[in-house]
């Protein structure tokens, strides 16, 4: 039977425990910049991050200008474990990696806000060189997760399916003498920062005609 995510993997407050730091790890309204960015650090810079109202929509302009792969990729709401690794592959993911904070969001309102359930890993490596939330001496400390990259994508997809499942049907409103629009799942998967390893995942509605 598939498990809650909350049962696989230990999940991270929002606020960062014993530092203040100019931007929160577990701020999901901000995206890690691309590239290796610890240069800006060292020169006594922040990161830029990227906020919903300044990344670009153009999708030629929102590719990584630093990595060869990377960016977001929109998925059917039935990918096979095949699809999954396949995926994962082409975009450099570090899916034996299992030294991640991992960060969860809900949405009170998932047209609005796009996604259902949204989960955030960052590396030790970028809560270092992005966040400073970790200094290189705290790493050896830092715990592994129970699951690697690899093995967590593919069950946080299955337990949304599950609580997608579990959901009564619901119909979207259509414009006037259009067909009632019903709601599916789907999902999608971003990777913020390839070199230090910051990745997103979320399930997500899409609408299809009736």
């Amino acid at each position: 039977m598939t498990q809650p995510i909350e049962q696989l993997i230990d999940l991270y407050s929002p606020q960062w425990p014993g530092r203040t730091l100019a931007v929160q790890p577990g701020d999901l309204r901000l995206f890690a910049p691309s590239g290796i960015v610890d240069l800006d650090l060292r020169g006594g810079g922040l990161p830029r991050h990227h906020n919903y109202s300044n990344r670009p929509a153009d999708p030629l302009r929102a590719a990584p200008l630093t990595e060869p792969a990377g960016g977001a990729v929109y998925i059917q709401g039935q990918p096979t474990a095949a699809d999954i690794a396949g995926l994962m592959r082409l975009l450099r993911v570090e899916t034996a990696a299992a030294d991640y904070a991992a960060f969860l969001a809900r949405a009170r309102d998932p047209l609005e806000d796009r996604y259902l359930t949204q989960l955030r890993l960052i590396r030790v490596p970028a809560l270092v060189g992005i966040y400073q939330a970790l200094s290189p001496d705290e790493t050896r400390l830092f715990p592994d997760q129970r699951l690697t990259i690899g093995e967590l994508i593919p069950a946080f997809i299955a337990d949304e399916r599950r609580r997608w499942d579990a959901r009564p049907l619901q119909l979207s409103k259509a414009e006037p003498g259009e067909p009632p629009l019903q709601q599916a799942l789907a999902f999608g998967f971003l990777v913020e920062n390839a070199h230090y390893g910051v990745y997103r995942v979320w399930s997500r509605v899409w609408l299809v005609p009736q």
